[in-house]
C-alpha cells in the first residue's frame, strides 16, 4: 500500500470524526470549544475542518 493512500485514509477517517464531533456540538454535547466560542461558531470551525480533512483525503486517494 501506497504512503499517499495510507494518508488518504486517515485524512478520511478524521473528517468524519471531525463531522461527526460538529454533529455533537449541534445535539448540544458539552466540548472544549465551547469555552472559546459559542455553539455556532464551534460548530463552523469543525465543519471547515471536516471540509479540509476531507479535501485533503481527496486530493491523496484520487490522485495519480
Amino acid at each position: 500500500m501506497r504512503t499517499q493512500t495510507i494518508f488518504g485514509i486517515l485524512f478520511l477517517l478524521g473528517g468524519i470524526f471531525q463531522a461527526i464531533t460538529a454533529y455533537l456540538i449541534y445535539q448540544g454535547h458539552e466540548h472544549y470549544i465551547l469555552r472559546l466560542a459559542n455553539r455556532k461558531i464551534g460548530m463552523i470551525i469543525y465543519i471547515i475542518f471536516a471540509l479540509l480533512l476531507f479535501f485533503l483525503a481527496y486530493v491523496n486517494l484520487f490522485s495519480r
